[in-house]
């Protein structure tokens, strides 16, 4: 008999756990189920970002932004907001523009930054220069060109340097519009210049082709530009184009 109390008193407390072990995944299961809901409601929910009203030129301090009413606030999903996307102009209040931001662009913070970031040199890390190009208003884009833009550099070159014959290519590509050229005042063949980031074997290419060769800025699209590879132009491919090869 005592032998048939003890059974029944370990069968049930086995049974209790067994219970209380299902009572705890169920409730986790249904915990996790809610959370994830919760998770994927929050990230397809509309976000609202901060979005350039005007031009922001470098040096704008983010303070007057909301007060001179160049931003306005509009809604985007998730996935078409960029990271470091601002918010709320308080997230401005102490920054400046250390970067240009174009009109109908969203504001975001790596534009911004101390007045100490301010100027070329928020540009600059690493393998990183500035080099200042100078040449006449047609090969400088001059009154085209704008800060932030991007530009490949074509030229046209003796090869061999000691012969006659000339080759043609795109020889750089990429480069960050740092300054844009002012427009010369004076008369066909007056020079001006632009400042041009690149790295330190793009600024020896620049260079010789400065020194060397003819040539001329060419401005990128300003989203989804693709680069087409060809082989240089010679007088030779020049005729074969012209007939249809």
């Amino acid at each position: 008999m005592n032998d048939f109390k003890t059974l029944n008193y370990r069968t049930r407390n086995v049974l209790v756990a067994a219970a209380l072990a299902i009572l705890a995944v169920a409730l986790t299961l249904i915990y996790t189920s809610h959370a994830k809901k919760a998770t994927q409601s929050s990230n397809s929910a509309p976000v609202h970002v901060l979005v350039a009203a005007r031009d922001i030129p470098i040096g704008t301090a983010g303070s007057t932004l909301a007060s001179k009413g160049w931003l306005v606030v509009k809604t985007y999903q998730p996935t078409d907001v960029p990271s470091g996307a601002i918010t709320s102009a308080n997230q401005l209040m102490t920054e400046v523009a250390i970067q240009p931001t174009y009109k109908d662009e969203q504001l975001v913070a790596a534009r911004f930054g101390t007045t100490q970031q301010e100027g070329v040199l928020a540009t600059l890390k690493g393998a990183y220069r500035i080099v200042q190009l100078p040449g006449d208003a047609n090969q400088l884009l001059a009154g085209t060109l704008k800060q932030g833009n991007r530009v490949d550099v074509v030229g046209s070159w003796k090869y061999p340097e000691s012969g006659q014959n000339h080759d043609s290519d795109i020889l750089l590509r990429n480069l960050l519009v740092v300054s844009t050229p002012s427009k010369p005042s004076s008369g066909v063949g007056s020079e001006t210049s632009v400042e041009l980031r690149v790295t330190t074997a793009q600024a020896q290419r620049l260079f010789w082709l400065e020194k060397n060769a003819d040539w001329s800025l060419l401005l990128r699209p300003s989203a989804h530009a693709t680069d087409a590879r060809t082989a240089p132009t010679t007088s030779a491919t020049l005729l074969e184009d012209t007939n249809g090869n």
